[in-house]
């Protein structure tokens, strides 16, 4: 899904939990990428995730190792899916080398040919296999102790 409206009280991600607070549950894994399209370095798994979910995280990691965006760092998540992880969803977020972030960020210049296409692919490649395998999974992770 597609949040807007972060920087206006979060109110797409307010909304989806509003919307979806019966199905929570099910919710497997929430992924944010709001860093900027920079060369993936891996994933930031949020700090209260169970320990399974952290091992089943590193694990598919490894499948990015050639492209170097195999770390998962010791904490993750985002502002967006924020209302959603307050209620228990596991939450990760894609994690950019991040070095010239500020250099355009919400600034005049910071239009879409600022991005290179290297880094988008890679991007996009790296949430695809994190989607894919965690969706493939025989047995999902939770945030939980117990799986659902």
């Amino acid at each position: 899904m597609l949040f807007t409206n972060e920087e206006n009280g979060l109110r797409g991600g307010t909304a989806y939990r509003d919307a979806h607070r019966a199905e929570l549950a099910k919710h497997i894994l929430a992924i944010e990428s709001d860093s900027g399209v920079y060369r993936p370095e891996g994933f930031g798994l949020v700090a209260s995730a169970s320990p399974q979910a952290r091992a089943n995280m590193q694990e598919i990691a490894k499948l990015l190792t050639g492209i170097r965006a195999d770390r998962i760092a010791a904490d993750g998540g985002g502002a967006d899916i924020g209302p959603i992880m307050r209620e228990g969803v596991v939450a990760a977020s894609l994690n950019v080398d991040g070095s010239r972030y500020f250099d355009i960020h919400h600034t005049p210049a910071d239009t879409l040919d600022k991005i290179s296409p290297q880094d988008l692919s890679l991007c996009v490649a790296t949430m695809a296999v994190m989607a894919y395998t965690v969706a493939d999974m025989a047995q999902p992770w939770s945030n939980r102790d117990s799986v659902p």
